[in-house]
Parts: structure tokens; sequence; C-alpha cells
């Protein structure tokens, strides 16, 4: 009876063992999936136009930003972008951030935001440590990774960021964002991309999905 009851317990280890090995498994192939396909379900339209820097407010409120739009000014020194993304898809808990690059430099360029509208009203822009997993899982997304300074400090470059809005099943959000000093100028706003991210209630990244701008009409 012993030998028998110790065996007994060791079959039922060793099928618990196999049993959580599987589970972790699934899990993997299930967060793998995930990060590759994860967007699939959320379709996104993006609207963009490049306006001259004494034209940024008027372009906005032409998206829907409310009036006046007093707080949204351009940069003569700096080309503006705004942006107006329409999706749908299934309700999430959790937000969705919106990250603009320039893909006619290699790796693509992110730009730096300015400023965002939502249903909620004005959005900003941020960052967090947690995204830093993007430059991880997607090449075209290296840009937003940390570099190393001289001190050996791993720090974000102060042109990366994003602008959120709550992960409405569907929405619309009115964005800006500003080339860096030195840019090559851009006429044609179809040479940028964005990539709308899903980030959980607990601000962990799950996907980002890759979203061609279009050209102005």
């Amino acid at each position: 009876m012993g030998r028998h009851g110790a065996r007994l317990r060791w079959v039922v280890a060793l099928v618990s063992v196999t049993i959580a090995v599987l589970a972790t498994v699934d899990r993997y192939v299930d967060r793998e999936r995930e990060w590759a396909r994860g967007g699939d379900q959320v379709a996104v339209t993006v609207e963009a136009v490049l306006p001259e820097p004494d034209q940024v407010a008027d372009a906005v409120v032409a998206f829907g930003w409310p009036k006046p739009a007093d707080n949204v000014v351009g940069d003569p020194d700096r080309r503006s972008v705004v942006l107006r993304l329409r999706w749908s898809g299934p309700p999430r808990k959790g937000h969705y951030q919106v990250i603009l690059l320039d893909g006619r430099v290699e790796p693509a360029r992110v730009v730096q935001p300015y400023a965002g509208w939502d249903a909620d009203g004005d959005t900003g822009s941020n960052w967090a440590g947690a995204y830093d997993v993007l430059a991880e899982r997607y090449a075209w997304l290296a840009d937003t990774a940390t570099r190393e300074d001289p001190e050996g400090t791993f720090t974000t470059p102060p042109h990366v960021g994003a602008v959120g809005t709550r992960a409405t099943a569907d929405g619309s959000l009115i964005a800006v964002f500003r080339l860096l000093p030195g840019a090559l100028p851009l006429t044609d706003p179809s040479r940028l991309v964005v990539a709308f991210c899903y980030v959980d209630p607990d601000g962990d990244v799950r996907w980002a999905k890759r979203v061609p701008v279009p050209p102005t009409p």
C-alpha cells in the first residue's frame, strides 16, 4: 500500500507538472499570436494634413477640435502634422496610444507629439517605461528604444512620445505632431506611418498595429 500510494502521488505530481507546463506553453503561444495579430480586430483609418504654422489651429478645428483652439499653435521652424484617427472594434478597458513615425529614414524616426483631443477633451502626450517593449517586439518601432548616455544611464529620447485615448469600441482622436528641427522637408504625409498601440489597464502593452497614412486629398 505504501509503494502504491507513493507511486500514485508521483503520477499525480507528474500530471500536475505536465498540465502546468502545457498551460504555460499555451499562454506563450497565445501571447505571441496577440503580439503579431492582436490589432486585426480593430479597423483604423487616418486622415492627415500638413498645415502652415499659422494654419495649425484652423486645421484641428476642421477635423473637429472645439473652438477656440488658441492653445494649438504652429512652430515656424518645425513642420506640423495634424491627424484624425477613427477606429472601430471590440470594447476594451485600457488605452490606445498613437505614435507617428517618419518612414523616410531607417529606422523610422518618431515624430514628436504636441497635442491631442478626443471625446473626453484634451489628452496631451505621454510615455511610460513599459512602452520600451515596443522596440523589442517590432523592428519598425526601433526608434522608441531607450538609449545609453555617456554616464551609462538608459533614457528615452525627448522626441519619443505618444498621444493617448481611451480604448473605446468606436472612437476618434485628433493629434498634432511636430517634425524634429532639421528634418527633411515633408510635403507628402503618405511617407509617414502610425503605430496604433493597445495598453491594458495594468499599463502593459499588448500589441501595436501599423497603419499607413494616406496622401493629402
